[in-house]
């Protein structure tokens, strides 16, 4: 049962169009806004974790294993393997409290038990409703007390079976890209992906019915935004593209483009590094109060 936190997760199949930025962003900016936010990070790099432990005054190698997602999904995979009538608990001090942005976090890491990441774990894991349940049921138990407004979840540019579960674990997503002919193509792919790994489990499987209602409804696309913006480079064929791929590869589903756009200012790169949201710069400032307007409408429909 997920309360009335939204679960909400960032991704896109192409690095480096600015997902790590944002999720920091939008949780310094959820809670400007009054909004509890938790962050999970879920990509195998670890890049989110690395800044949030570094600039809490700690060294992401030395944090202890028990505080690390690949911690839970570890113990989790020998469970279902081996153990299957053990129940499992973690202790609450795998979340994290984040003094610069207010937020809450759980990190992964890249040097869990010798430097086994997400990306090995995810390797011993099954492709069954068992496996991707594992981050649900951990979930679940954070959010039992209704502390959360938002869970942000970093995810990483591949498709497996850690990705596919906070698909359908969560209750919106949001894309961010940058402009170009090969980018535009991929959100639309991402979208697909995101629809047909929901209907593969939820609506096409033997057991859909189920499966459904453990997970619950389809992840909604709050929208997409474009980052890495350049002042001096006019943008609307890019737009346009961007527009018409959507249009033609994406009819099932329901299209928003953000008229905020990131620009690529050295201010927002420097803060990402400090850990801190951007404060000369109010692009993410203004995305954020708009994707939570946006929420607010789609609740209303």
């Amino acid at each position: 049962m997920k309360n009335d936190t939204k679960i909400i997760f960032v991704g896109n199949y192409k690095g480096g169009v600015g997902k790590t930025t944002t999720v920091l962003n939008f949780a310094e900016y959820f809670e400007k806004m009054n909004h509890k936010t938790l962050v999970l990070d879920l990509d195998p790099q670890s890049s989110l974790s690395e800044i949030l432990v570094k600039n809490n005054g700690g060294i992401l190698k030395d944090l202890e294993d028990e505080k690390t997602l690949n911690y839970v999904f570890d113990l989790n995979i020998c469970k279902i393997q081996k153990y299957n009538s053990v129940c499992l608990e973690f202790d609450k001090d795998i979340v994290q409290h984040y003094e610069k942005g207010n937020f809450d976090f759980i990190a992964s890491s890249l040097f869990y038990r010798e430097d086994i990441g997400l990306d090995r774990l995810v390797l011993k894991m099954q492709d069954n409703v068992e496996y991707l349940s594992i981050l649900k049921i951990f979930l679940d138990s954070i959010l039992r007390d209704g502390k959360y407004d938002y869970v942000l979840i970093d995810c990483p540019p591949s498709n497996n079976l850690i990705t596919q579960s906070a698909f359908l674990n969560s209750d919106y997503y949001i894309i961010p890209t940058v402009l170009d002919g090969i980018s535009s193509n991929g959100v639309a792919h991402y979208i697909n992906t995101v629809r047909n790994t929901y209907n593969k489990y939820c609506i096409d499987s033997e057991d859909a019915m189920l499966v459904r209602h453990y997970f619950g409804a389809k992840p909604r696309l709050i929208g997409i935004f474009c980052t890495f913006i350049r002042g001096q480079v006019n943008y609307e064929s890019e737009l346009g593209d961007l527009k018409r791929v959507l249009q033609q590869n994406c009819k099932e589903e329901e299209l928003y483009l953000f008229k905020e756009q990131i620009n690529n200012y050295i201010d927002i790169s420097r803060s990402n590094e400090i850990g801190e949201a951007s404060k000369a710069r109010k692009d993410y400032q203004e995305l954020s109060e708009n994707v939570i307007k946006r929420i607010g409408d789609m609740e209303q429909c």
